[in-house]
């Protein structure tokens, strides 16, 4: 190069802050137009979460789902205390016949100790209904302290007070764009979401509950309790029959062959032979209980907190 020739500027081959912003703007596509009032459209979520809290606090004071979760844990606990009593039911008039023996002067025999694994069954049963009822007491009894008037007035306030502080605006971040929310509206917020978890989660649960127990589980109960009461029936039958009535002054012969006659080839053989399906009953019956009153509610539980946790997110 001559001496004599000019050199090039050095900022040649640099860009200009204005170019730099020309270039981004053009390689950035469209952008879409912010909502009035409010930077970078950050409105529509806060809106959004000002009119969940709005409903939640009217939903507060509404009766009818309260009374729909009443309808629905009364009707599952009937069923609860029936297949209970039938349980009791059985596992009496089993443990009447297991304790019944055949006096033949030289020895006894014990025909009824061929039912004992069924009384087992039977009194394992017993306590998942007890269990069962339990839960749904305790579902009762929680319903109707979420139902009660400070819980109500609590969650309306405060979702009325939270999204009041949400329209009061909100304070910026030091570039400009990004909101942020003060600590009292955050503090408000979280009181909101604790007053609508007391309102509303047991109700929600209670209500989950009971729809998916009557679509999906009510006809196979019934089905199985109708079956397994006529069991009962019939082996209450048996322990009148055999238990109850006396025995005539015969020899030990006659006594043992007429003892005999009765327990063979009567109900109880019929029933000791159908214990595989009674054992499904059982089977079915504790199984469609356990679901009920604890699958049902401990599910449907997580995913009203769940839900919580992302109308959280919302602010």
């Amino acid at each position: 190069m001559s001496p004599h020739e000019p050199e090039e500027p050095a900022t040649r081959s640099e860009s200009s802050p204005a170019a730099a912003s020309t270039c981004v703007t053009k390689t950035a596509g469209p952008r879409l137009p912010a909502t009035p009032g409010a930077p970078g459209g950050a409105q529509v979520p806060r809106i959004l979460l000002v009119a969940i809290l709005v409903v939640m606090a009217v939903l507060a004071w509404w009766e009818m789902p309260q009374q729909w979760a009443l309808d629905f844990l009364d009707a599952t606990l009937g069923q609860a205390f029936s297949a209970f009593a039938i349980a009791k039911g059985l596992n009496a008039t089993i443990s009447v016949l297991q304790s019944s023996t055949i006096d033949l002067q030289v020895f006894q025999v014990s025909p009824g100790e061929a039912l004992d694994p069924a009384n087992d069954m039977i009194e394992r049963f017993s306590w998942v209904m007890f269990a069962a009822t339990g839960s749904l007491a305790l579902q009762k009894l929680l319903l109707g302290i979420s139902g009660s008037l400070i819980i109500k007035a609590f969650a309306s306030g405060a979702c009325l007070l939270a999204a009041l502080g949400l329209l009061t605006g909100s304070r910026q971040s030091v570039d400009g764009m990004h909101p942020r929310q003060r600590w009292w509206q955050v503090a408000i917020l979280r009181v909101a979401l604790w007053g609508i978890a007391l309102r509303f989660a047991v109700l929600s649960v209670a209500l989950a509950s009971g729809a998916a127990g009557q679509a999906f589980l009510d006809d196979s109960r019934d089905t199985q309790m109708a079956q397994l009461s006529v069991t009962q029936q019939q082996l209450a039958e048996v322990a009148d029959k055999q238990v109850g009535g006396a025995h005539e002054e015969r020899s030990w012969w006659q006594q043992f062959k007429g003892s005999m006659e009765g327990w063979v080839g009567g109900p109880i053989t019929s029933v000791t032979q159908g214990f595989d399906a009674m054992t499904d009953k059982v089977i079915d019956l504790t199984m469609l209980f356990i679901t009920q009153t604890v699958l049902f509610p401990l599910g449907f539980l997580w995913v009203a907190l769940r839900l919580l946790r992302g109308l959280a997110r919302l602010q």
